[in-house]
C-alpha cells in the first residue's frame, strides 16, 4: 500500500506511484498539511521522494511514526486485501483504456470521506477528453439501489448533468450476469448469434436513470439492447391460423438503450479499443449494428405478413374448389310437374351405377352380316293328276 494514497488536495484523486512516474516531481514532499490519506486506514501519510533527479530512491508513502512498525498501515489484513482487490479491478481497466484513448486524461477519483471505510464500489474512473467527461464504474460485488443512487447523485453534482456515466459489470460474475440463452439474428443479411441476459432490478434502474450499462470480458465489452417478444396483431386480409401460427410470434428491439418493458437484453460484442474511436466514448459500431437489427426486424415482419395474406388466399381458393371425390355419379334430372291428375307412367328402374372398383360393362361388339351366298334353287314339285280334285270341295272330305 506504500505506492497508493488519496490526494485530498486534488478532490480525492487516487495516486499510484507506479503508474505515475512524474508524481515525484509534481507532488509536495512530507506531510503537506495532511494532504495525503491512507486508503485502508484513513490516516495521514508522509510522501518521501528522491532528493535529486538521479537518485535511486524509490518514492513511497509512509505512515507518521518513529517507532519500529508504526510507519505501516494498521488496518486489519482482511480490510487491506479488500481495498487492494477494489483497486486492482479498476486499475486493470484503466490500463486497457489508456491504449484505447491515447489523447485523454484518465484518473481515479475517491471520495475522501471513504478513506479507511469499506468501499461498496471501487474508485470511479474519470476520463477527460477536451470538454467531455466520462465516468466509469466497475462494481466488484452485487450492487444495491441505495449505493447506485448515491453514486449517480455524486457524479451529477461533481461533474455535471452532461456527464456520460458508464457501469461495467463482470461477464464472469453469475450475480451480475444472469444468462437468458441466445437469439439468432441476421444484421445486414449475415447470420449471427447473440447472447441474452436477464438484467437485475438495479441494472434496469441504472438505464432508467440515464446511465449506460455493459459487461466486460477481458478485452471485449457487451453492449445491451432490449428484446420484446410478442405476437403480430392480425390485420385485414391476414390468416395466422394453422401452419402460420408459429410465424405470428416474433420479437422487437429497443435501442440504443433497452426500454423499460424489455423482457431480456441482447448483447452486441465490441472490442474495448473500439470505444475510444468515436467522440464521447460512444460504442458507435454497436449502435450501427442495432440499427441494422431494427431494419431486419421490419423486413421480417413484412415478409411474414405477406405469407399470412397468401395463406388467406389459399384458404379461400380451397373453399370454392369442388373436390373430385365429392362429385355425384349421375347428374340429377329435373322432373316436370304432371299436366293431368293421372299418375305418370312408371319409369323403368334405373340401372345401378357401377361401383368404383368394378369395370364398366362393355357394349356388345357389333357382328358383321354373313357373306352373301347364292340360295339353293328350289324346283317346283310336280304332283300326279287325280280325278278327285275335280269333285266339289265338300265331297273331298
Amino acid at each position: 500500500m506504500s505506492e497508493h494514497a488519496i490526494d485530498t488536495g486534488d478532490g480525492g484523486r487516487f495516486i499510484d506511484l507506479r503508474r505515475e512516474p512524474d508524481a515525484a516531481d509534481r507532488l509536495p514532499r512530507g506531510k503537506a498539511g495532511g494532504r495525503y490519506q491512507c486508503c485502508a486506514c484513513g490516516m495521514a501519510l508522509i510522501f518521501s521522494g528522491p532528493s535529486t533527479p538521479h537518485s535511486g530512491f524509490t518514492p513511497r508513502f509512509r505512515h507518521d511514526g518513529t517507532d519500529p512498525g508504526t510507519d505501516r498501515c494498521g488496518a486489519p489484513a482482511a480490510h487491506q486485501a479488500d481495498v487492494q482487490a477494489n483497486l486492482t479491478v479498476i486499475l486493470d481497466l484503466r490500463d486497457q483504456l489508456v491504449h484505447a484513448l491515447p489523447g485523454a486524461t484518465i484518473c481515479l477519483q475517491i471520495d475522501p470521506q471513504l478513506a479507511g471505510k469499506r468501499w461498496e464500489l471501487p474508485p470511479a474512473l474519470v476520463i477527460r477528453h477536451g470538454d467531455q467527461v466520462v465516468v466509469i464504474e466497475r462494481p466488484r460485488r452485487p450492487l444495491t439501489q441505495t449505493v447506485a443512487d448515491t453514486r449517480l447523485r455524486h457524479v451529477r453534482t461533481t461533474y455535471g448533468e452532461q456527464t456520460t456515466h458508464w457501469w461495467f459489470f463482470d461477464r464472469d460474475d453469475a450475480q451480475q450476469y444472469v444468462t437468458a440463452g441466445t437469439v439468432k439474428v441476421r444484421p445486414n443479411g449475415k447470420p449471427d448469434t447473440h447472447h441474452k441476459v436477464r438484467p437485475t432490478l438495479v441494472q434496469r434502474q441504472l438505464i432508467q436513470a440515464g446511465g449506460a450499462v455493459c459487461w466486460i470480458a477481458k478485452d471485449t465489452v457487451l453492449i445491451p439492447y432490449g428484446g420484446h417478444p410478442g405476437t403480430y396483431p392480425v390485420l385485414e386480409g391476414e390468416d395466422w391460423s394453422g401452419e402460420m401460427a408459429s410465424w405470428a410470434k416474433d420479437w422487437k428491439i429497443s435501442h440504443p438503450y433497452p426500454a423499460d418493458a424489455a423482457a431480456w437484453w441482447g448483447l452486441v460484442p465490441l472490442p474495448l479499443l473500439a470505444l475510444g474511436q468515436h467522440t464521447g466514448f460512444r460504442p458507435a459500431p454497436a449502435f450501427q449494428l442495432m440499427s441494422a437489427l431494427e431494419k431486419a426486424q421490419h423486413g421480417r415482419e413484412a415478409h411474414r405478413r405477406r405469407l399470412a395474406r397468401e395463406h388467406t388466399q389459399r384458404q379461400a381458393a380451397q373453399q370454392h374448389t369442388v373436390v373430385p371425390d365429392q362429385l355425384p355419379t349421375e347428374a340429377p334430372t329435373a322432373q316436370a310437374p304432371p299436366s293431368s291428375p293421372t299418375p305418370p307412367a312408371a319409369l323403368p328402374p334405373a340401372k345401378p351405377a357401377p361401383s368404383a372398383t368394378e369395370h364398366p360393362t362393355m357394349p356388345p361388339r357389333p357382328t358383321l352380316p354373313p357373306p352373301a351366298t347364292p340360295l339353293p334353287r328350289v324346283h317346283p314339285e310336280h304332283r300326279r293328276f287325280s280325278w278327285r280334285r275335280l269333285l266339289p270341295r265338300r265331297w273331298q272330305r
